[in-house]
């Protein structure tokens, strides 16, 4: 299979973070998307990998490996139910309980800001919405792939994003989003969305383009969302189960103050 789309995702990614200040954060899962990101970052900065998750959690194990193997410093952010509890009710202050899934993968965006110690917070949003990274766009037709990914990243530019500026704001920090930046966005609705999804293998040519930054198994590692690999949705409803709620019930109650 041809590396050039990986090539070209190299070459335009390094000229969006090409002007980084010289300490940043990384939100790091251990992934191809933040493994992509934290290899063209080192090139300009000095890059620091934040990884979320209860103990034991799947993105912690691939992220360390994941790290050492980029030599990057790493810092795991272990948490339990008691802590995500307390910034289920801050990230509560800045969007309604009525959307858990959203509230859910913006927890590690809420738990990096707090605590890391960069002014500028990198993240990979958009990645799955430009290259195809959902499991349920695997049985789409070319024409239905192609509407999805443009609504569902619009959705991301129109709801996410000025939220992840919110909750980096709170704690005096700056976002960036490499993949939302107008350039990764042309170069990605350049490639045939039938290239994106080969023999199953969802993100392909972001994958050749971390196989070509030498991220080795995390260019192809599957992984699960966020709230998932963290470990962070199930610790979630095991909370709402153990108040007899579901997990939209037990945030509204969180939000209510009750």
């Amino acid at each position: 299979m041809s590396m050039e789309r990986g090539r070209e995702i190299v070459e335009v990614m390094d000229a969006v973070m090409a002007d980084l200040p010289a300490n940043v954060a990384i939100l790091f899962s251990g992934g191809v998307d933040s493994g992509l990101l934290a290899a063209i970052a080192r090139r300009h900065s000095r890059p620091r990998l934040y990884t979320v998750g209860i103990e034991g959690a799947p993105d912690l194990v691939a992220a360390e490996d994941a790290a050492a193997r980029l030599e990057l410093p790493w810092r795991p952010l272990i948490v339990d139910g008691d802590e995500l509890e307390w910034h289920c009710l801050a990230l509560l202050q800045l969007t309604p309980p009525d959307d858990p899934i959203t509230l859910s993968f913006e927890l590690p965006m809420h738990i990096v800001a707090s605590a890391s110690e960069e002014g500028v917070l990198i993240t990979g949003q958009g990645a799955d919405e430009l290259f195809a990274g959902y499991h349920r766009y695997l049985s789409m037709p070319p024409v239905e792939l192609a509407k999805a990914l443009e609504t569902d990243l619009a959705k991301v530019i129109e709801s996410v994003v000025p939220l992840d500026r919110r909750i980096a704001a709170r704690y005096g920090k700056q976002v960036r989003h490499p993949f939302l930046d107008p350039r990764t966005i042309d170069m990605a609705r350049s490639i045939p969305v039938d290239e994106m999804i080969v023999s199953g293998d969802r993100k392909v040519p972001l994958r050749q383009a971390a196989e070509l930054m030498g991220l080795g198994p995390t260019a192809w590692r599957e992984k699960k969302a966020a709230q998932y690999g963290s470990g962070i949705m199930n610790v979630l409803r095991s909370r709402a189960r153990n108040r007899s709620l579901t997990l939209r019930e037990y945030l509204e109650e969180l939000a209510s103050g009750r």
